[in-house]
């Protein structure tokens, strides 16, 4: 088969070189079509192998750019190019998408990056790490799966998964701020703090303190530990169907919200309140009557003797 290469003013054809005269520019006003391989760039050789690749550009400075040439109002004319590696001494090994037009680098893929750093699935799933992602986004790692939130000049927040479980930390924390356990156990190592503005609230309703003091000193209250914890952790509380049923709060009988079982707490000892009240002014009268009747007892013992 005859091989026709053009090349820095030399033809190429049937194994003999012709020079020709050098052509800078080589306009086809028609289609072209090129049912065979083809290299692009100044080091194409006449004995280029292609293997799979349909199309090859082999040059030191690889550039490929979308130029559009729409100048109509309304009509989009970004341009845009892909390079690859940059082209100085000490550059990057790179695969870039640029913005030409507005002369940024929307997305880069650095050399050496591994397999499924960046991968999207057919249903639209992307997978950071992974060719199988499970849910819209799906980040894998071997040991730590890390995500971090910048805001420039600002902090840092990073989400982590790992053997400690899911955590929130500030970037060079020493401790994290949330981390929650595979048996559902969180901690903090600051405050929780609630909403509890009447602004946020409604349906207000008076309650009976000494009701809810009645209430509180039925209603069990034992040492126990969940099924998931060490033999020797051990918590004291009542049970959520046992709290449920005794003051119907709460989203069911499971849970126990923390605002809830304080909030009762404080209406009990309110009742607990009224309740030494009570017995406050009955030791005081009985005080009263006890003075009285020293009183009179003095008197009948201090009474001078008949005669």
């Amino acid at each position: 088969m005859n091989v026709i290469s053009l090349r820095r003013g030399c033809l190429l054809w049937a194994g003999l070189w012709f020079s020709i005269p050098a052509i800078a520019q080589t306009v086809i006003p028609e289609t072209l079509i090129v049912q065979g391989k083809e290299c692009a760039g100044v080091d194409c050789a006449a004995s280029e192998t292609f293997g799979l690749d349909v199309v090859k550009i082999k040059h030191n400075n690889v550039r490929l750019l979308f130029d559009d040439s729409s100048t109509s109002t309304g009509f989009a004319a970004t341009d845009w190019r892909l390079t690859a590696n940059d082209s100085t001494s000490g550059g990057v090994n790179r695969f870039s998408l640029e913005d030409v037009t507005a002369a940024t680098v929307p997305m880069t893929v650095r050399g050496g990056a591994p397999t499924d750093s960046l991968f999207i699935a057919g249903n639209g799933r992307v997978g950071l790490g992974t060719a199988t992602p499970d849910a819209r986004l799906d980040v894998e790692a071997a040991v730590s799966s890390e995500i971090r939130l910048t805001t420039t000049g600002a902090n840092t927040w990073r989400l982590l998964n790992d053997s400690s479980g899911f955590g929130i930390a500030l970037a060079g924390a020493a401790t994290r701020a949330v981390n929650v356990d595979t048996a559902g156990n969180m901690q903090l190592a600051g405050t929780l703090t609630q909403g509890s503005s009447r602004y946020l609230k409604t349906g207000f309703a008076a309650l009976d303190p000494r009701e809810t003091l009645n209430r509180v000193v039925a209603l069990p209250v034992s040492l126990w530990s969940y099924k998931t914890d060490a033999p020797t952790l051990r918590h004291v509380g009542p049970m959520a169907e046992d709290f449920h049923r005794a003051f119907g709060l709460g989203a069911d009988d499971k849970h126990i919200a923390p605002s809830d079982q304080s909030g009762v707490a404080l209406l009990a000892v309110q009742g607990l309140h009224q309740v030494v009240q009570e017995k406050d002014r009955e030791i005081a009268d009985l005080a009263a009557r006890v003075e009285t009747l020293e009183r009179l007892v003095r008197q009948l013992t201090e009474k001078p003797a008949a005669r």
